[in-house]
């Protein structure tokens, strides 16, 4: 039980942290680079995000539907949480930008688990 709990469900919380650690920084501490990556950082956050969770809850239908419900509420509430640092604001655009990370993010780890062989995002301590 401890194992399951601990290799299944400790990844996507760790990762969700991260990402709220992430949408803490002040808008205008971000190190300058050359092109806007803010969308490609949603996007990948989500991505991995989805995948975490989908493995957590497992490949079933209704797992797969939990899986982008959870996801895209943490998406919306990471865009809330926006609101409250500064220099930051809600966006639909990033949410859109979350929402298509987790849809791909999904797409590729059903992909993954039915045609690459279920060891791709299972473990011994699958249901």
């Amino acid at each position: 039980m401890i194992k399951k709990i601990i290799f299944n469900y400790l990844p996507p919380i760790l990762w969700a942290i991260v990402i709220f650690i992430l949408s803490s920084v002040p808008g205008n501490d971000y190190p300058p680079v050359f092109f806007d990556y803010s969308y490609l950082a949603h996007f990948i956050e989500f991505f991995i995000l989805a995948i975490l969770i989908l493995r957590a809850l497992g490949i079933k239908e209704k797992k797969i539907y939990l899986s982008l419900a959870i996801s895209a509420i943490y998406a919306l509430s990471d865009e809330l949480h926006q609101t409250f640092v500064v220099d930051r604001s809600v966006s639909a655009l990033d949410w859109l930008v979350d929402f298509l990370g987790i849809v791909t993010g999904l797409k590729l780890g059903i992909y993954l688990y039915f045609k690459k062989g279920k060891s791709y995002l299972s473990n011994n301590f699958s249901k």
